[in-house]
């Protein structure tokens, strides 16, 4: 659990994360049929820097209805919006604790009508904006009570704007509605089913099951809207159902489960139950190779986005 004041717990992780990096046009085409296993690259945009279009440490991604994608730097404390084929459109952010201002911004999504819920993990809030970058509300703060955070590190929203964010520092996932009020919440340290070590990624499929990854006891989990659990897979290592630091998850249309395993620098695909389908990736800065890959978001055409956060790029793939 992390401990102490803002500046240790920037610094911890922080440091986890560079650690962990360095061991390892809208869309309109149809839906990626489930048996398509290969993965091609499309595109990637991105370099060092504070600019439009630049990045320090990408960390989240994520894909309104038409096709524009978001993404969150952690150390920029901005927001920034591109086309899908990666031309920028417009960021907003700035470090602060004022609204509109963040101190880690780290996981986003995006809801149905395009509304952008943004991590402001330091602060220990959730911000929510239009998608032109208009603040809208916030909630939360430090504590351990319903509502207040520890150090949230994910958030995804359900088909009925319903608001999942996991917290990394009180290993749990709280559930609220679209304006921040509290509905129930689940999980607590350990190992047991429906307990975690650290929770960071999460991902609601269209039936609402909630899909968690359990950082520290690399593991996916998958619960019920109400957070009863369902299932769960993985173990450490490098084989095709173990992972080495996972961090983020993503569903598509069909109900797959797309996971980035930050220290094999490889992003994995499985069912909605946890088979197995394909992975792609492995250390490097060529294209279709990462460096740290902690954010991924799949767009309604099937299109795959990755922050590839030490190669400070945003690449996108496609199935075929």
């Amino acid at each position: 659990m992390l401990m102490g004041g803002n500046n240790i717990k920037k610094i911890i992780v922080i440091s986890v994360m560079l650690c962990v990096a360095l061991i390892s046009c809208k869309e309109t085409s149809s839906p990626v049929a489930p048996d398509k296993l290969a993965v091609t690259f499309v595109t990637k945009w991105g370099s060092y820097g504070t600019g439009d279009g630049q990045f320090y440490y990408p960390a989240g991604v994520a894909v309104d209805s038409a096709g524009n994608v978001y993404v969150s730097d952690y150390e920029n404390y901005n927001i920034q919006k591109f086309t899908s084929a990666g031309v920028f459109v417009k960021k907003w952010g700035s470090e602060g604790t004022a609204d509109g201002q963040f101190d880690a911004s780290m996981g986003l999504a995006v809801d149905s009508v395009d509304n952008v819920y943004v991590v402001d993990s330091w602060n220990n809030r959730i911000q929510k904006f239009t998608s032109s970058g208009v603040f809208i509300t916030k909630w939360g703060s430090g504590g351990t009570g319903d509502g207040e955070f520890n150090n949230p590190m994910r958030v995804a929203v359900d088909s009925a704007g319903n608001v999942y964010v996991s917290e990394y520092g009180n290993h749990r996932i709280q559930k609220f509605t679209s304006e921040g009020t509290f509905i129930t919440k689940w999980g607590s340290l350990g190992t047991g089913d429906g307990e975690f070590k650290a929770p960071m990624g999460i991902a609601v499929d269209s039936a609402g099951n909630v899909y968690v990854v359990d950082n520290d006891n690399y593991r996916i989990q998958k619960f019920t809207s109400e957070g009863v659990f369902v299932t769960k897979w993985g173990s450490y290592g490098t084989g095709n159902i173990q992972f080495h630091e996972p961090n983020e998850v993503a569903v598509d249309s069909y109900g797959n489960v797309y996971v980035t395993d930050v220290g094999n620098n490889r992003i994995k695909k499985f069912t909605s139950e946890g088979v197995f389908v394909t992975n792609w990736g492995g250390y490097g800065s060529g294209d279709g190779q990462f460096n740290g890959p902690v954010g991924v978001a799949v767009g309604s055409a099937g299109n795959i986005y990755v922050a590839d956060s030490s190669n400070y790029r945003i690449q996108k793939f496609v199935q075929q």
